[in-house]
Parts: C-alpha cells; structure tokens; sequence
C-alpha cells in the first residue's frame, strides 16, 4: 500500500509507539465530523428522543439524585447547555465527543496489552459496534460509560504499576463518575477490584498508599448522593427492581440469553471483521477466549466479570437484563480477539480492516437522508416528528389564557419530556401525572404555576389523560388542532393533538 493514502498512513501512525497518539486524535477527529454530519441529517426529520430531553427537564429541577437514575448527567447537560443552545445539534455535538472519548480512551486501555499492528486495529474494531455510532448518538447513562469504564479500568492497571497518588485519584473519580452515571457501575467496581487481587504486582500496590487513596476519594465523591439515595429511601433502585422485574424464573433465564446473546450480536461485525482478514485458526481462537494464565488474566478479569456477575442479581431478584446494559463491556473485545500469541496481524489485515470500516462509514453518512426520510415515515415512539410543534401550539394557547411564563406541561412521559426541551420558558413536567416521575410537581406548584395539558388522540395514554384532567377544574376548554411536520420536501403523516390549559388559582 502506497504511503501516500491516508488510510494506510494512519493504520502506520497507530501502529508506532512513537506516533500512536496524535494518530489517535486524527481518527476519534475524523470519525466524529462524519458521525455527527449523519446524526444531523438522519435525525433532521424527527426532534429529541424523550430519554435525552428528560434528562434536559432534570436539569430544571437540580437535585442530587433523581427518580430513575443518579444525578451526574443532568449535571454534565446543565454545564453544557449554560455554554450551548438548546439545540438538537448541540446535543449531538455532545454525544459524538463522548463517542471520540470513549474510542480515545479504549485505545490507551487496550494498549496495555496490545503493540504495533494489534493495537492499530483497536479503533477500527470498536467503530464496527453499533455502541461507538448509531446507539452512541443517544447520549443516556449507557454512552457516557463507555469513556468513563474505559478511563477507570485504565487508571487502575497504571496506578497498579507505578503505586501513583495521581492515577490512583484518576481512578477513584472515573470509577465514581461511572457510579453517579449508573449503578451499572458497581460490576465494574467488582471488576476492579479483582484485577487488583490478581494483578502481578498486587503484593507491591496493596503495601503502597495507592488503594487507599481511591477509596477515600471514590467514597468522598459519592457521600453526598449516597446521602440523597438513604434520605430518600433508594428510588432509581426501586425504579429498576419494579420496572425489570422477569416473570418467573422462565423469564429471567430467557432474559440472561437474550442479554448474552443481543451483546455479541452487537459485536458480530467486530469479530466477523478479524475472522474474514485476521483468520485465526481454532488453536488461536481457542487461547484467545479459554481463561489466560499469563498477563491477559487481568483482561479477561475485566471483561468478563461485568458480563457474567450481573446474572447473580438476576436470579437472586428475578430481574429482566438487556444487552444495552453491556455498552462499555465492549471496550476490551479487540484484546480478547487480538492479545493471543498465536493471533498474527499484520499492516496489511489492518489495512484491509480499516478500508472496510471506512467504506461502511462513508455509506452510511451518505444513506443519512434516505435513513430520515424513512423515521418521517415511519414515526418513532414519542410522537417525535411533532413534539416541537406542538409545545409551540402549547406556549401560543398558555400566553393567549394567562400572559404568563409558561413553566409545567403535563402528559404522557414520552410526549412532554420532548416537548419541553423547545419550550421557550424552559418548563419542567409532569409526566404521566406521577409524583414518582415528576417530585417537583406538587399540587401546591401545580396550583401556583399552572400547565398545559397535551396528548395525542390516538395515545394509548389519551383516556388515563382525560381522566386526569377532571382533578382540575379550572381547566379550559380542549383545543383540538392537527399537526404535519414538513421535511425537505415531504411531510409526515398528519396527527390530531388535544391541548388542555391549566392556569394558576
């Protein structure tokens, strides 16, 4: 291959210790500029995902936990958006540099076990995950692991190697910010703490000052939401224990093949990818996935200890797993395909890897429009093609009733929690009426500020709607109105909408 092509000139790069990182930098820059040119297009035809713009709402209401998950990526959107617009490109921006983090990151943990050819084919693997794209483009308390598992795991294996204050502290934070992300984090916690058990200098660190000052900083940092989760008697747990529960023991075994198996789905392109140019033969495959007894254990322990140790609370609780839950997991697979001594790889299957994953790329930014034209069509669960139309429908009927800021609108969780990211006066909610879901919607705030009430006629939360409204009887007269949202040079299909204005007593 010629050195002139840049494919190869940065397959080159990441395989020089000397060059790895500026490499690095030019391939997280590059695939998140095409990443980001098709989250912009393909997502044009519809508005925010209402997980996402719940998250906008949460930081409204600041607080050190929150109903359904702890609190640190309402924080993380509340420093953003105080720089940023509210804006859905603002939020894409957001997830794709998480995205490039995650992938940066992966590559310096992945190197503490892969060199030269291994290690230059990290980044390319992990891009053929849906994880490090089409999902990653969802900024949730999934994506932001993927930077955070990466950073912790990595801090730990060099604070395990130098016995440092600096990566011990880094590591602590990581492991802390994954935690205050998801509880999820807590097998990663497990995890850690293994390696440390295992790793071949253990006798050296657990002499040294360095566990002790990622305890003490992994506990300082998450005392206060700790404080927040006892006060408030643990409900993001309750959320997932009610919210996940399997039916029977049936459905939880079912629950646990459909976790394994949807994980390395998601990773079949990955490994499809190493078995088509790589080729191992079945002794490499063999040592490459068996439990190593040399210095790959510590890989082994971190990867499959978060796949593998979730089952003991799913049988323990009865409690539903999905592969989703596995997003940062992956972080570790190209070592687990790669670190063998009997996987060979040279410049040339890397290459072949890298023009591949490339062409795809490229693919996929160019289908962008067919890809939003097709979500126009075809509608997403929240009502996503309408909800900043209708929230605009909603300010003009609230400013019409009251003249006032509008600050609560009331619905169905999916609808409002969209809804309200457009809202000019950056409302909060109160959705599906649930003093769980909305804490701050008190009578007493309801009374005081009013809200609109909105739902979709054809909403299977249309009746449970209606019936809410009837505790308000200062209500005004439903507004019926029929919404088309207009793309290009096409529109959706056109929904009938009930707006309901609720004004202060």
């Amino acid at each position: 291959m010629s050195s002139s092509n840049p494919v190869a000139r940065l397959v080159a790069g990441l395989a020089d210790p000397a060059r790895r990182r500026g490499a690095a930098l030019w391939f997280v820059l590059g695939y998140s500029v095409l990443w980001l040119i098709y989250g912009i297009i393909a997502k044009s035809s519809q508005d925010l995902n209402a997980d996402m713009a719940e998250m906008v709402v949460w930081t409204r209401e600041l607080a050190l936990g929150y109903p359904k998950h702890p609190p640190l990526l309402a924080w993380i959107l509340w420093a953003w958006f105080s720089v940023f617009p509210l804006a859905d490109w603002a939020y894409l921006v957001l997830s794709v540099i998480t995205v490039a983090a995650g992938i940066y990151l992966a590559i310096e943990l992945c190197a503490e076990w892969l060199e030269g050819e291994k290690l230059a084919a990290v980044p390319f693997l992990l891009a053929a995950i849906p994880f490090y794209n089409f999902l990653g483009l969802k900024w949730d308390q999934n994506s932001i692991l993927i930077p955070l598992w990466a950073l912790a795991m990595w801090a730990m294996l060099r604070a395990l190697d130098t016995r440092g204050w600096g990566w011990a502290a880094t590591a602590a934070l990581a492991a802390a910010a994954a935690m205050l992300s998801k509880y999820w984090s807590a097998f990663l916690i497990v995890a850690m703490a293994l390696t440390a058990l295992i790793h071949p200098r253990r006798r050296e660190y657990f002499r040294s000052s360095a566990p002790w000052v990622t305890t003490l900083v992994f506990i300082a940092a998450i005392a206060p939401h700790a404080w927040w989760l006892v006060r408030e008697n643990f409900p993001p747990i309750t959320w997932v224990v009610t919210r996940r529960a399997a039916v029977g023991l049936g459905g939880t075994l079912q629950s646990i093949a459909e976790s394994f198996g949807g994980t390395f789905a998601y990773a079949s392109i990955a490994m499809g990818l190493v078995v088509a140019f790589v080729r191992p033969n079945m002794a490499a495959i063999a040592d490459s996935w068996r439990w190593p007894r040399d210095e790959r254990r510590t890989a082994a322990m971190l990867f499959w200890v978060p796949l593998a140790l979730p089952v003991v609370p799913s049988l323990a609780k009865g409690i539903t797993l999905i592969s989703l839950w596995n997003t940062p997991a992956l972080n570790l697979l190209p070592v687990m395909m790669l670190a063998s001594p009997l996987v060979v790889v040279t410049r040339q299957m890397v290459e072949r890897i890298a023009y591949a994953i490339t062409a795809i790329t490229l693919l996929v930014v160019i289908a962008s429009p067919v890809i939003g034209y097709a979500i126009l069509k075809r509608g997403v669960e929240n009502d996503a093609a309408y909800a900043r139309l209708l929230m605009h429908e909603a300010e003009a009927e609230w400013r019409a009733a009251t003249g006032k800021p509008l600050k609560m609108i009331g619905g169905p969780f999916v609808l409002v929690s969209t809804a309200a990211f457009y809202g000019a006066d950056k409302p909060s909610t109160f959705a599906d009426f649930s003093p769980y879901l909305s804490p701050w919607a008190s009578p007493e705030r309801v009374a005081r500020d009013g809200m609109v009430v909105m739902v979709a006629n054809d909403s299977p939360w249309f009746d449970y709607t209606r019936d809410k409204l009837k505790s308000y009887p200062n209500a005004r007269p439903v507004k019926e109105i029929t919404l088309t949202r207009k793309w290009l040079w096409f529109d959706s299909a056109p929904r009938r909408f009930q707006i309901t204005v609720v004004p202060p007593k």
